[in-house]
Order: C-alpha cells, then structure tokens, then sequence
C-alpha cells in the first residue's frame, strides 16, 4: 500500500472518530437526545457549536479545539457506546459458536 493511500486511511478513521464524538455531545448535550436518533439539522445551537469549533480553521490545534469543545481528549468512547446495542445482540445471536479462524 502507498504512504499516501494509508495516510488517507488514517485521515479517514480519524474523522470517523471524531464524528461520533461530535455528535455524542451535540445529541446528548445541545439536543437532550439519544445519539442514535437524533435529528440536528437546522438546530441554531447545534450551528453555532459547529461555528465556535470550525471558525478558527487552522490556526489553532484541532487537538485543543476538541478537548475544550467536548470536554474530552480524542476518544474512541463514543463510537462504542453507540454501536453497545448492536455489541450486546450480536454477542447474544452468537452465543455458543465459535468465533474467529482457529
């Protein structure tokens, strides 16, 4: 694999991170609502936490942007806790049998 094609990777699961972390606290702490079902779009204060975080570009560090925005450091927390149902049936419809190549 080229370094510029697994550098894209890495750009790309980075985002996807930060992503979920994003919304985590927007549903959670702008909307009051569950992550997995929340609808954001046209939400003046979901707009303006996007403004506060977006309009320094690149002459701040992302890093800090994210800590001081969400409250926390880059974390895969989030996506987990979303996906923890999915997590709990799959583990549940697979009880039992044999998981993996051994």
């Amino acid at each position: 694999m080229s370094s510029s094609l697994s550098t894209y990777y890495v750009f790309y699961t980075v985002a996807t991170v930060i992503s979920f972390q994003l919304n985590n606290y927007i549903a959670r702490n702008i909307l009051k609502a569950d992550p997995r079902c929340c609808n954001y779009a046209g939400n003046p204060e979901a707009g303006a936490f996007f403004q506060k975080i977006m309009r320094p570009g690149a002459t701040r560090d992302w890093r800090s942007l994210l800590r001081e925005a969400t409250g926390e450091e880059l974390s895969t927390r989030a996506l987990a806790e979303y996906f923890k149902p999915l997590m709990a049936w799959l583990d549940r419809e697979n009880r039992g049998r044999q998981i993996g190549w051994e």
